[in-house]
């Protein structure tokens, strides 16, 4: 059965969709003396130096450690990779502060009674790459994130950059609220951003495989791929 890749690739420069005004990826080749890693430029070998910044180049996914004062690496988040995993469309709704936003009553509608390991919240049906940077996009409601702990949701997914608003004074009230911490710490939870969900896949239960790197970090670039389920009881 083929995947359906839902993270954007990462390349150096600047076309790559971009949060926080963090700087664009950069990768260049190593030299040392008269050696260069770059086949194009008359070397051997490739051999490239990575400059990337996760939170705000691309498809990442992030621990608890985002917010925590304790380390809680992502290398040694996951104990397996592949989870059964509801995919929803929910367009954001303008709260009374004038912030758009996921709406906490959306997403138990969208739920119901249905208790996936990971949900995908897709504000849009359009895949491109976008600035979010000093533009607010749109955030969720913490008592949504709440709601989502309450049913021991452990992966939530997104194709926004980020599950609070751009400019919240530093509150990151959404991800508290689906982390519980510090009361609760749902220490083995991830949060991931900035998905790119093909506009052809609908909406439904899948399989979901994550792949990240292995850092000893609060996030990781990733790999998220979908494989559609089939229902073969009748």
């Amino acid at each position: 059965m083929q995947g359906i890749n839902c993270s954007f690739h990462v390349k150096s420069g600047t076309d790559n969709p971009n949060a926080f005004h963090l700087p664009n990826p950069d990768f260049k080749p190593f030299q040392i003396g008269d050696f260069i890693g770059s086949t194009m430029e008359g070397g051997s070998v490739n051999c490239a130096i990575l400059h990337l910044a996760p939170h705000g180049n691309g498809t990442h996914t992030e621990s608890v450690w985002h917010i925590a004062k304790e380390e809680f690496p992502i290398s040694q988040v996951f104990e397996r990779w592949h989870f059964i995993c509801k995919l929803a469309t929910i367009s954001p709704t303008m709260n009374e502060h004038g912030q758009l936003h996921i709406s906490a009553y959306d997403i138990a509608n969208e739920l119901q009674d249905s208790n996936p390991e990971a949900l995908i919240i897709r504000s849009s049906r359009k895949s491109e790459k976008t600035m979010w940077s000093g533009n607010n996009p749109p955030a969720f409601e913490p008592e949504g994130l709440a709601f989502l702990a309450q049913r021991d949701i452990l992966h939530l997914l997104t194709d926004l950059p980020s599950v609070d608003p751009e400019i919240d004074g530093g509150a990151l009230l959404a991800h508290h609220a689906f982390w519980q911490y510090p009361e609760n710490t749902r220490s083995k939870a991830t949060i991931t951003e900035m998905l790119n969900v093909p506009e052809y896949v609908e909406d439904g239960i899948y399989l979901i495989q994550f792949g990240i790197a292995p850092l000893h970090s609060d996030a990781s670039p990733s790999m998220i791929t979908l494989y559609p389920l089939k229902d073969i009881s009748s």
